[in-house]
């Protein structure tokens, strides 16, 4: 059974945010095991990009559907454009 393009989404999401939560953990036990600064800062970074993707996953979830395009060229498009989006910072 194929999946809807809402339920891929959600997966992404979900991905992504057990992801972060993962790293989360690392950086408590980096800190619990007093490690170096810049090591701590450096998963932090990584943390916050990672929930960043998963804030743009959700705008662009939201996006498609709120959208009341019904032409499927049209949602290609719009769906290129969410990717090219998701690439960006």
């Amino acid at each position: 059974m194929s999946q809807t393009p809402e339920e891929i989404a959600s997966k992404k999401i979900t991905s992504r945010l057990k992801r972060s939560r993962g790293q989360l953990d690392a950086v408590l036990r980096m800190m619990d095991e007093d490690k170096p600064c810049d090591q701590v800062l450096m998963q932090l970074s990584a943390v916050k990009s990672s929930v960043d993707k998963a804030m743009k996953l959700v705008i662009a979830q939201n996006i498609r559907k709120n959208s009341n395009c019904t032409d499927e060229k049209q949602l290609e498009e719009l769906q290129k454009s969410l990717d090219l989006m998701l690439k960006t910072k």
